[in-house]
């Protein structure tokens, strides 16, 4: 036992040659303990990086059956937000589908929540609307009757006249449809639309904000409803159509 320990701490002579000229490079001194030492300490070495590339780096995730700790609350983030636009896209389709319902004239008492644009380009502040400006000035040939589910007021004003918006707010309707013609709706603040058909032209385009008194069309008889040069003008309020003589007076100067 003796003679082994003493021959595991004998040194060895390491020659390092050139393997073709075996010109000598180098040498140095090495027993077996030496080497056995410098193997460990370099294993040990090798496995702390290993450990800490592991346990402080994206690699551990690499492993069969290891799991992010974090992954839970981003999975769980990921599913809130993903909530969060089906509902906008929802609200967005409601508001849609409620505005088609009020550009064809059907009466329909939908919960304000229902008619708010919640976002997109058709979102506009928060604000009281002081006053409504007269689109046109003209004769009211016939007025607001919800008995006979005519949800506006018909003006007869001049040839070509400039209808004009009734308060501040955004366009989200200027297209021709059969019956009413030429059409524009403009979402305004407090939850308010207004209808303009039976344009000759539209002057504004979806999208467009326009301030109280902006010209957005011509007046016309566009529609197979038109019965002549007039404006039918509609106000929607909380997604229920209210009497505009109630608020507006068409026949001043």
């Amino acid at each position: 036992m003796k003679d082994w320990f003493k021959n595991f701490k004998s040194k060895f002579k390491v020659v390092i040659v050139h393997p073709e000229t075996y010109e000598e490079k180098g040498r140095f001194n090495m027993s077996k303990m030496k080497f056995i030492n410098l193997v460990v300490i370099y294993s040990l070495i090798l496995i702390a990086i290993t450990t800490c590339i592991i346990f402080f780096t994206s690699v551990r995730e690499l492993i069969p059956g290891y799991t992010d700790v974090t992954l839970d609350r981003r999975v769980y983030n990921m599913e809130r937000r993903a909530d969060s636009i089906e509902t906008v896209f929802r609200q967005e389709d409601q508001y849609i589908e409620n505005l088609k319902r009020i550009i064809n004239g059907e009466d329909v008492d939908f919960d304000i929540k229902q008619m708010t644009l919640s976002s997109g380009q058709y979102q506009t502040a928060s604000v009281s609307v002081p006053t409504f400006f007269v689109p046109v000035n003209g004769l009211v040939t016939n007025h607001f009757n919800r008995n006979n589910k005519h949800y506006g007021v018909d003006v007869v004003g001049k040839a070509d006249a400039v209808i004009k918006a009734t308060a501040d707010g955004t366009v989200v309707f200027s297209d021709w449809t059969v019956e009413g013609g030429y059409i524009v709706g403009i979402q305004h603040d407090c939850n308010i639309i207004s209808i303009y058909k039976h344009n000759a032209t539209v002057l504004c385009n979806e999208g467009d904000v326009v301030k109280a008194g902006d010209a957005i069309a011509i007046l016309g008889d566009s529609g197979t409803t038109s019965t002549g040069p007039h404006l039918h003008f509609e106000l929607w309020v909380d997604g229920r159509a209210v009497n505009p003589e109630d608020y507006i007076s068409f026949e001043g100067k």
